[in-house]
């Protein structure tokens, strides 16, 4: 199965910002032209998101989404 351009898993071997347990997962998605980088730990389940290499909250990125 492929997987769609608008998302992709990267890997699961991050660090997580909270715990910092080494088994975060990260997947890239693009919402409205911006590539958003989803973070989440499977330790502490803490959960975070990168634009343009900087640290969004979820407001923001439920905000690209509405648009896209």
């Amino acid at each position: 199965m492929r997987t769609p351009r608008s998302r992709r898993l990267l890997g699961s071997n991050g660090i997580c910002a909270q715990c910092g347990g080494t088994d975060a997962i990260e997947i890239r998605l693009r919402l409205d032209d911006t590539e958003v980088d989803f973070h989440s730990c499977d330790h502490c389940e803490h959960r975070w998101w990168h634009a343009d290499g900087e640290l969004i909250d979820l407001t923001s990125v439920l905000d690209l989404a509405r648009r896209a």
